[in-house]
């Protein structure tokens, strides 16, 4: 169904057509999606602190895992785009493997933990390494930023999506 305006017309009235059939066949642009850290703690009062700072930051949060196969499985059901490892979850030091894991299937890496030595596993993990007690701060820039590269990225592919071929 086409609309089409009257040839008399007044010139304001063809002006707020043009602006309404616009917006009817503007394409919806879908919003940016927030992005989704999962946080790897097994201190469940620091779990929820590392979770609130996620938030304040602008991000959402995929939930908190205090043990290796919690954090795989929660992982798998939330996508997240960046993850909050601690190095000693309660099934022992487990960290190292799943910061591994995490970052070899594209994630970002950020370790907090207050144990600053590096075993074989983690020197081969690109990641930021944050010593405990963590500075809140820090932690919100981190995130602040890793929220802006996403942000950049996806309004990149979006517009290489809308270029006509």
């Amino acid at each position: 169904m086409t609309a089409s305006l009257p040839a008399n017309a007044s010139p304001a009235r063809a002006g707020q057509f043009l602006v309404s059939t616009a917006r009817r066949l503007r394409k919806p642009t879908a919003p940016l999606e927030p992005l989704r850290v999962l946080v790897c703690e097994d201190d469940p009062i620091l779990a929820l602190e590392l979770e609130a700072i996620v938030v304040e930051s602008g991000a959402v949060t995929c939930g908190s895992a205090s043990t290796f196969d919690q954090a795989r499985d929660l992982a798998g059901l939330t996508a997240p785009d960046l993850v909050l490892v601690d190095l000693h979850l309660e099934d022992g030091r487990s960290g190292p493997r799943l910061a591994e894991i995490f970052a070899d299937s594209g994630l970002r890496i950020v370790v907090i933990s207050g144990d600053t030595s590096i075993d074989s596993v983690l020197a081969r993990v690109d990641h930021v390494f944050l010593p405990k007690p963590i500075q809140p701060a820090v932690l919100q820039q981190l995130i602040a930023a890793a929220v802006q590269v996403k942000r950049q990225s996806e309004e990149r592919a979006s517009r290489s999506l809308s270029k006509p071929m």
